[in-house]
């Protein structure tokens, strides 16, 4: 190599991807994205309550999702062209970054990369592959959230709540589990009816942000997928980055 890569945009993809990731918070976290509501039964004086769902704000998260996905695959894509450009290629426009959910895969892509990234560059790159064993189900389930979310469709954002906690200050608290489907269909669910109206208190929810129709074996929790592939990505460039210094040094 005769230069040392230029990771400016790399890490512009990254920081993008990031600020995507926040803005998906902000439409759907938690606290925007469920709500609950209290009544009584005019017929039998029950008091009930219910958790709601806001699903039109699943919809709007769908290509927030997309982005944040795409610029963190990007940010890896750019890693690729960085090492290209500094062994003095020109515009090349197959090359990807070399992604495989298994080591066969990853080998095959590499094979196809050789001549523009170099074997010793492809060692860099497998090595930070391999501190990072967890995190490649998670940067493939982006890559594939990506490659929808450009050429077919946004894949679904599901909300899920497995339960309900009610805090009551000085009293201790109530759990209540939620069914698995509760929100497959419907946007309201009741998780309390009786006589004895609950106390005034603080309600956590255990809650997920998933996304459907993800290959068998990858996570499927939006806030996982996206976090651990941002850990994957900064993992490359700053290994890519050390190993450039490393060459600068080397030649000086």
């Amino acid at each position: 190599m005769c230069a040392k890569p230029n990771l400016d945009d790399a890490k512009a993809c990254l920081a993008r991807a990031q600020r995507h990731y926040r803005e998906l918070n902000e439409l759907a976290g938690p606290d925007k994205l469920w709500g609950f509501t209290e009544g009584q039964d005019g017929d039998t004086g029950e008091w009930f309550n219910c958790l709601h769902l806001d699903r039109g704000r699943l919809v709007a998260a769908k290509p927030v999702l997309a982005d944040s996905a795409t610029n963190a695959i990007s940010a890896l894509d750019h890693v690729a062209a960085a090492i290209a450009k500094a062994n003095g290629h020109d515009r090349l426009r197959w090359l990807h970054y070399p992604l495989g959910l298994t080591d066969d895969d990853f080998n095959e892509a590499c094979g196809k990369t050789k001549d523009a990234l170099g074997d010793a560059m492809l060692g860099v790159l497998a090595n930070a592959r391999q501190a990072h064993p967890v995190e490649r189900h998670h940067i493939e389930a982006a890559r594939q959230i990506s490659n929808d979310g450009k050429h077919w469709g946004f894949r679904p954002a599901d909300g899920k709540a497995a339960a309900i906690q009610l805090v009551v200050p000085g009293n201790g608290h109530k759990v209540f589990d939620l069914p698995a489907d509760a929100f497959a269909a419907a946007d309201a669910h009741e998780f309390y009816r009786g006589q004895e109206r609950l106390p005034k208190g603080d309600y956590l929810i255990v809650v997920n942000l998933l996304v459907s129709g993800l290959d068998d074996g990858l996570p499927d929790a939006a806030n996982s997928i996206l976090e651990c592939s941002f850990r994957f990505v900064r993992g490359v460039i700053d290994a890519v980055a050390a190993a450039g210094a490393g060459e600068d040094d080397h030649t000086a």
